[in-house]
């Protein structure tokens, strides 16, 4: 059944999405690719963002959805934006089930996980800060909304609060490790590696001095990951 939402004097019904699979992770990190592979499981990602050249399979994403993310993090609930909020889930509704949404503003996850009352799955795909940092700026994007701390650090907070979640490396990915497959079944889904290409490798080994803060929220991910693949 639909929440209320509380609004000055109006009142809007707020639409609860049906069997909703978050992707969620900062930007040149593998997000897409873990959308390929849920895709090969059966999830529906609606999307109006075509491929390019950096991912030529697509971005898997609802512009307007990414927008929303912006909005949600830095306004909250206002009547605009839970309006943005229902179009999106009507849109995901839609698409049919299981129905895919990829997040790369990590907090914004909370939202969703508020009107599903936690009932989603999620899947939070992290790579090392040098790696991910060298990839955006091969990619032209200098600065993101969110730091690469800010938005790990927030994954970390996300797993703890979504039941049915896991954690997985953009590394573990990209070589295709039979632990990837262990770790989606434990939300349901039995992926096909195949999708998995070497060469959508973007950067490997960079020397971009990162943080000792970024570390520790790195190494609290690779346990994290650790425990998902078991």
């Amino acid at each position: 059944m639909a929440e209320l939402k509380e609004i000055g004097e109006e009142t809007i019904k707020l639409l609860v999405p049906r069997d909703l699979v978050v992707v969620a992770g900062h930007p040149r990190s593998g997000t897409s690719l873990t959308c390929q592979l849920l895709e090969s499981a059966g999830v529906k990602f609606p999307s109006d963002i075509g491929p390019d050249r950096y991912n030529k399979k697509g971005y898997y994403e609802l512009s307007f959805a990414k927008e929303l993310e912006k909005k949600l993090i830095e306004e909250a609930m206002t009547e605009e934006n839970t309006r943005a909020l229902n179009r999106v889930i009507q849109t995901l509704n839609e698409a049919g089930t299981p129905s895919g949404l990829k997040i790369v503003i990590v907090p914004a996850i909370f939202f969703y996980r508020h009107i599903t009352k936690g009932d989603m799955r999620a899947v939070f795909v992290f790579r090392h800060p040098a790696d991910s940092k060298a990839s955006m700026l091969r990619r032209g994007i200098s600065q993101f909304r969110l730091s690469w701390f800010e938005n790990n650090n927030a994954i970390i907070a996300a797993h703890e609060n979504i039941k049915r979640s896991i954690v997985i490396s953009y590394e573990t990915l990209i070589e295709g490790k039979p632990c990837i497959k262990r770790a989606f079944k434990k939300i349901g889904f039995d992926v096909d590696l195949g999708v998995i290409r070497k060469t959508f490798r973007t950067q490997k080994g960079s020397g971009m001095v990162v943080t000792d803060d970024e570390m520790k929220v790195y190494r609290k991910l690779k346990d994290l990951e650790k425990k998902s693949c078991k």
